[in-house]
């Protein structure tokens, strides 16, 4: 196909603040439909973004034959009812992250794509910029044999767990989006680790085969801090913390540091650079060009749209995507039952 035709399901804060305005924008696309569960939102979204259709019924957009493609950024325990009827349609799909709050439900959508011939990508949106590359070719070639990986975020997340509100304007996030259990999955690990793992498990094409899980709520009803110990299949461990308790002027912090057998690597998220340490002594950094954004926020729809008509790969493809879940997915049985839970993995 020469220019994709895409629908954005959820006109929510993420949509409106990164999806649709990357995409209205983009010659590299044709921005045909949304879809909201409220017609009033999906209504004045479409005219504020110029949009021709607009849908409030996932299974009437997909039935239109409007679209090629589907990005979905509604809350997280619908991603994977909106994204299997898109797949089921014959459509192409970006789902943001986390790509679903179970890990069958995640592997179910790695092989429905892939036994119908379809694109499935996730909302990755640090795997779009050049350094992730960097890390990836370091990791898996310069390092040797992976020993361990430290990952650590702090955020300033707890205020938007604890809300209740709804928002004045669609630009907001909507708390209940994120504080609820039954729209969020789980809190700082579904909003947060995920971005950690998400990385370290592209970057280093691996999986993870058992984790050990401690979580604080802070007496609200999502983990608030997250303390993660695991293994990799293969051998060489990991752990993770997590914390959305970086208010008040604390900085935020999103680092991960690979060790191997023959050198080290160093990458900060927020800063997009990263150093790769070797053990003849040397080193090698990578950074954002100028005027190269740290967090390229449009890339993820845009990459989708240059991958759909064959003009550029996928960078945040469904399998990783899937094993990140499903690492959550263990992490979190693992914090209910007091001991460590093997991961259903199935990513070859």
């Amino acid at each position: 196909m020469s220019v994709p035709r895409l629908a954005v399901i959820g006109t929510g804060w993420w949509a409106t603040t990164a999806h649709l305005p990357s995409l209205v924008d983009y010659d590299g696309a044709e921005l045909v439909a949304v879809c909201d569960a409220r017609a009033d939102r999906a209504r004045v979204v479409a005219e504020r973004f110029g949009v021709r259709h607009s849908f409030n019924d996932v299974s009437a957009l997909v039935a239109a034959g409007l679209v090629d493609g589907v990005i979905v950024a509604t809350p997280h325990t619908s991603h994977h009812e909106v994204a299997r009827a898109a797949l089921d349609a014959g459509l192409h799909v970006l789902v943001e992250k986390p790509l679903t709050t179970s890990a069958s439900d995640a592997w179910e959508l790695v092989a429905v794509a892939e036994s119908a011939g379809l694109h499935l990508a996730a909302g990755y949106t640090y795997q779009h910029t050049r350094t992730a590359g960097f890390v990836q070719r370091a990791v898996r070639e310069e390092i040797g044999e992976l020993v361990c990986v430290a990952a650590e975020f702090a955020s300033g997340t707890v205020t938007l767990f604890a809300g209740t509100e709804d928002p004045s304007t669609a630009t907001e996030p909507h708390p209940l989006t994120y504080s609820d259990p039954a729209n969020a999955g789980g809190g700082q690990g579904h909003a947060q680790v995920t971005h950690l793992m998400g990385m370290v498990l592209w970057a280093t094409g691996r999986q993870v085969e058992e984790v050990s899980c401690y979580l604080d709520h802070r007496g609200l009803a999502v983990d608030v801090a997250d303390a993660m110990a695991f293994r990799f299949v293969g051998g060489g461990l990991g752990t993770v913390t997590s914390t959305g308790t970086a208010v008040g002027g604390q900085p935020p912090h999103q680092r991960i540091r690979y060790y191997g057998t023959n050198g080290s690597l160093e990458q900060d998220l927020l800063s997009a650079r990263a150093t790769l340490y070797r053990g003849d002594g040397t080193s090698i950094s990578s950074e954002p060009a100028v005027g190269e954004p740290a967090y390229p926020t449009y890339a993820p729809a845009r990459c989708f749209a240059d991958l759909l008509s064959g003009r550029g790969p996928n960078l945040a493809p469904g399998r990783p995507a899937a094993a990140t879940t499903a690492f959550l997915d263990a992490a979190y049985r693992s914090a209910a039952s007091g001991a460590p839970q093997r991961v259903h993995a199935r990513m070859g």
